[in-house]
């Protein structure tokens, strides 16, 4: 499974409630959850699952993602 993949987008489509915990950067449009994720959202696995399907995504002060926000500054 590749984090933020099909299964990941699936997951989202389901709950979309969801979304409020999710980044997507600017540049390269990849997702991952906010840094500031709780250990649990709700019973039932929420914030577990996010971390399964994504990677953590911080963002700079642009709205980018650190790998872009690094490949920017070149």
């Amino acid at each position: 499974m590749t984090p933020g993949g099909e299964d990941g987008e699936n997951y989202l489509t389901r709950y979309p409630k969801l979304m409020k915990w999710i980044n997507q950067c600017g540049g390269c449009q990849s997702k991952g959850y906010k840094p500031e994720l709780p250990d649990e959202i709700y019973p039932g696995g929420g914030a577990q699952n996010l971390r399964e399907y994504f990677r953590v995504m911080a963002f700079d002060g642009r709205g980018l993602c650190l790998v872009c926000s690094r490949n920017q500054a070149i």
